[in-house]
């Protein structure tokens, strides 16, 4: 399967465009680029994506796994296999000459989306709805298969690209429940990386918008808070650079203030704990452990502990680097902290 890829931080975009701008030494003085960013509202629901090849057929994934309706994840194979094929035929190859094409000649249509409404999550304007799909990326993917000469080892070489929005607007079957982010209020800025700062104050505005009010609940007639905007730049990276920006009901990590610009440095450990090791990173891990078919009970909590740790690591290194923790003395803390919490969240 191909995995959606992890939604970076403002600062770790910032510090991605620095590093390729200035990748060589000739290059430290270079001018860093103005881009211009879309702003798409963040669903609070599960990660997951139709997939589609000529030859293959159809299959369904969440942000992990291959799902079926037989091993599903919140009842999302369960709903789009029966609609899956007219679904393509009808509404997906009909709006885009790319993806007829692409198809054609044997590609990977991978459709994301976030599956949400109903009881999938909560504290969000759009609990509660008719369960839905909104597709919010599609992406193309040509896997050439080589054989290793005088080996027997077979290489696959995957090649791939984002398909530009104006291809897959339309896309979208309201009479299924399937949405498409563009059918909601979008926003615009531009980034200066040479003052990321001066953008700060408009990406907090924005966010506590969407989070007083969620504009996609807003279009379904239901009062409620938003999750956050997620940020796109297609001109110059083609989609490849992207990041969140959450509300504070929402945020997974302690965060002095929205969309920060530097990383922060932190006392101790202990501070790190409280800053890293929160209740909606600690909500995540049930849900990983419900998409791996795992039952909330102590003989799952080692895998508890396993995937909250790496995503505390994979979302907080730059702070953890910059605060002088080392990795070996995190997992304790962590488990000392998310062992009680795991306890009172037992099914």
């Amino acid at each position: 399967m191909i995995s959606y890829p992890e939604t970076e931080q403002f600062r770790g975009v910032i510090t991605k465009v620095l590093r390729y701008t200035r990748r060589c030494e000739e290059d430290r003085d270079k001018e860093l680029p103005v881009m211009k960013f879309i702003g798409t509202i963040k669903l609070h629901g599960t990660n997951s994506a139709i997939g589609y090849q000529k030859d293959s057929g159809h299959w369904c994934q969440s942000r992990n796994n291959i799902i079926t309706p037989e091993k599903d994840n919140a009842g999302f194979a369960q709903y789009i296999y029966p609609l899956a094929d007219e679904f393509f035929n009808n509404y997906v190859l009909p709006q885009s000459s790319i993806i007829r094409e692409q198809y054609e000649q044997g590609r990977k249509i991978l459709i994301f989306g976030e599956w949400c409404g109903g009881n999938i999550q909560k504290n969000v304007a759009i609990c509660g709805l008719t369960k839905m799909f909104v597709i919010f990326k599609i992406r193309i993917i040509e896997e050439k298969i080589t054989t290793i000469e005088n080996e027997d080892e077979i290489q696959v070489d995957k090649n791939s690209f984002w398909l530009q929005p104006q291809e897959w607007t339309n896309i979208k079957w309201h009479d299924k429940s399937i949405y498409n982010i563009y059918d909601f209020p979008t926003f615009e800025i531009d980034i200066d990386f040479n003052s990321p700062k001066l953008s700060q104050n408009k990406l907090i505005e924005i966010t506590e918008e969407v989070e007083r009010q969620c504009p996609v609940g807003t279009y379904f007639n239901k009062v409620g808070i938003g999750e956050g905007v997620v940020w796109t730049e297609w001109t110059l990276t083609q989609g490849g650079l992207t990041f969140k920006v959450k509300g504070e009901q929402h945020s997974v990590s302690k965060v002095k203030t929205l969309a920060p610009v530097d990383t922060e440095k932190l006392a101790n450990i202990q501070e790190f704990i409280d800053y890293a090791c929160t209740e909606n990173r600690m909500c995540q891990g049930l849900d990983y452990l419900r998409e791996q078919q795992l039952t909330i009970e102590m003989k799952n909590i080692g895998t508890f502990f396993k995937w909250l740790l790496t995503d505390i690591i994979k979302e907080e290194r730059d702070t953890m680097e910059k605060s002088n923790i080392d990795t070996k003395d995190l997992g304790r803390a962590i488990n000392n902290k998310a062992r009680i919490w795991f306890q009172e969240h037992l099914s």
